[in-house]
């Protein structure tokens, strides 16, 4: 009876997946041939976890925490790491928003009752808020950058600059 049941439940499952998968064909095959291959690419990356995820996420503060590794100063340490949070996660969001306006355009149709008119792209508001915001914060950050360390000059280097 166990196996009755198991089975039972798969099937509609199954059911619902196909139904689904019904709808988003129908949907498909509305959109603009030349944008198809942009959706399918952002389907499969979004599927991959690539958008705006908690890795991706990761990913970008890892990459932004290396240029920081030489601050000794554990206050500034604790600023930085907050403002990279804030950064890690813009750069994402904004990564995303650009894709969004890639695939669906600055302008979407909105449809009331029989009215039909185009209205601005949410991502459009997004990706400016955004990179404006993230631009200040990349610029704080640069702020607390170490100082570059100098490579040791040589002997000869040093006599030279000194009797340049």
């Amino acid at each position: 009876m166990a196996k009755d049941t198991t089975k039972k439940n798969d099937k509609e499952k199954d059911n619902g997946t196909l139904q689904e998968l019904k709808e988003l064909l129908e949907i498909y095959e509305k959109i603009p041939t030349d944008r198809r291959k942009k959706i399918l690419e952002t389907a499969k990356r979004e599927a991959a976890g690539e958008i705006l995820t908690d890795d991706a996420i990761e990913k970008e503060r890892k990459a932004l925490q290396r240029f920081f590794a030489g601050v000794k100063d554990n206050r500034k340490k604790k600023l930085i790491a907050r403002k990279i949070e804030e950064v890690a996660f813009q750069a994402v969001l904004i990564r995303q928003a650009k894709e969004s306006l890639i695939v669906e355009g600055l302008q979407k149709e909105v449809v009331n009752g029989s009215q039909h008119y185009p209205k601005e792209n949410p991502a459009v508001g997004i990706y400016d808020k955004n990179c404006r915001a993230y631009q200040s914060n990349i610029d704080k950050l640069i702020e607390y950058l170490p100082p570059k360390e100098e490579k040791a000059k040589s002997a000869l280097a040093a006599l030279r600059d000194e009797f340049s």
